[in-house]
């Protein structure tokens, strides 16, 4: 299962700037271990913005939400989710609608 994760920070957590960018650091370890591990297949920070764009790949959404859960910044951002059809898939479904 494919979906789009974005993640941003609208405020700064309460705590002092400097472990504020300790737990930024911890966040972006966090999300190279899931792109080592395989769940996001490509992403980034968002430059310029307190924020980060993934591509996860997961068996479900309850798994989806247990590895966003365990990241440094989960309490303080705005996520949105967004499920994605493979190119595979999508190109397959247009083939068989086109042959109807």
């Amino acid at each position: 299962m494919l979906v789009l994760f974005m993640g941003e920070l609208k405020s700064t957590a309460p705590v002092p700037i400097e472990q504020m960018f300790e737990l930024c650091g911890k966040q972006v370890e966090t999300l190279m271990s899931y792109k080592q591990k395989g769940k996001i297949l490509a992403g980034g920070i968002i430059a310029g913005r307190k924020g980060s764009y993934a591509i996860f790949d997961v068996v479900s959404i309850e798994e989806l939400q247990g590895l966003i859960a365990q990241t440094p910044l989960f309490p303080f951002m705005e996520v949105e989710l967004i499920p994605l059809v493979s190119y595979e898939l999508a190109l397959g479904m247009a083939k068989k609608l086109a042959s109807k």
